[in-house]
């Protein structure tokens, strides 16, 4: 059962990383709006930690 979950976190975090800046600020809000079971919500927020450690850093310019 580990092994699903953590091929299933790796896969989203995968996802995640090829999505805009954008969408997946969309994506997080709407999935850690919601109330859920402790594991599951530890779940998500370490599948977000990761995807922005993936994430190269937006650097704006003015």
């Amino acid at each position: 059962m580990d092994d699903r979950i953590c091929y299933l976190g790796a896969q989203f975090v995968i996802e995640l990383s090829k999505c805009t800046p954008e969408d997946c600020q969309m994506i997080k809000s709407v999935l850690l709006s919601v109330q859920r079971p402790r594991p599951a919500a530890h779940f998500l927020q370490k599948v977000f930690l990761l995807a922005e450690e993936r994430r190269p850093l937006l650097i704006e310019m003015k």
